[in-house]
């Protein structure tokens, strides 16, 4: 399977406040995936994260607002991992989608928004590689939800944080999560018992 990404021209005709709820729509579509590797952070903090950004949907985003934001997603333990023997290493993958989210919401417009579509299909493509689909079903799945996520948009139906647990994408990620985390988890600790030996 090709892996397509989306276009400018598929965003065309979204507003900013548009732009911004379908890149919220990625960043909760992708909670179970930060819930299930994060192992220091809660993962209501990602979901709170999240409601909050999308509270701003609708009004500007002032300089200090868009500064906390920023400083709350640093603030997430697992966003400094990038050792992907490390379980924290996929959360942080996740902590892109909300900082490209919050840049939309600050006026970054179609450019930041292509580059939150592009971060959630490759976070979806690297857990498809993990779980050995060479299908990419996750990627076509995630995919296809940007794409009636936009739709909707565009017909002035929004998304929600729940709307967009209970699609097919994140639900079938959540149905996936568990084996893939078991896998690695004994890759993490099997890693880190080697590191032990040597010190």
């Amino acid at each position: 399977m090709v892996e397509e990404y989306l276009t400018s021209d598929d965003f065309e005709g979204l507003s900013r406040d548009g732009l911004a709820e379908a890149c919220l729509a990625c960043s909760a579509r992708l909670s179970p995936m930060f819930a299930a590797f994060a192992t220091r952070s809660d993962p209501r903090d990602y979901d709170d994260l999240i409601r909050d950004l999308w509270a701003c949907a609708g009004r500007e985003v002032s300089a200090r607002e868009a500064e906390e934001f920023e400083r709350r997603i640093e603030a997430f333990p697992e966003a400094d991992c990038d050792d992907p023997y490390l379980l924290d290493f996929y959360a942080m993958l996740v902590l892109d989608l909300p900082f490209e989210a919050l840049h939309v919401l600050a006026g970054g417009g179609v450019r930041r928004a292509l580059a939150c579509s592009e971060s959630a299909l490759e976070n979806l493509g690297v857990l498809g590689a993990l779980l050995g689909d060479e299908k990419n079903e996750l990627w076509d799945a995630e995919r296809q939800e940007q794409l009636r996520v936009i739709a909707g948009l565009k017909a002035s139906r929004c998304p929600t944080f729940d709307s967009c647990l209970a699609s097919p994408a994140s639900r079938r990620l959540a149905e996936v999560l568990p084996a893939i985390v078991a896998t690695q988890r004994a890759r993490q600790d099997e890693y880190l018992a080697r590191i032990r030996r040597q010190q």
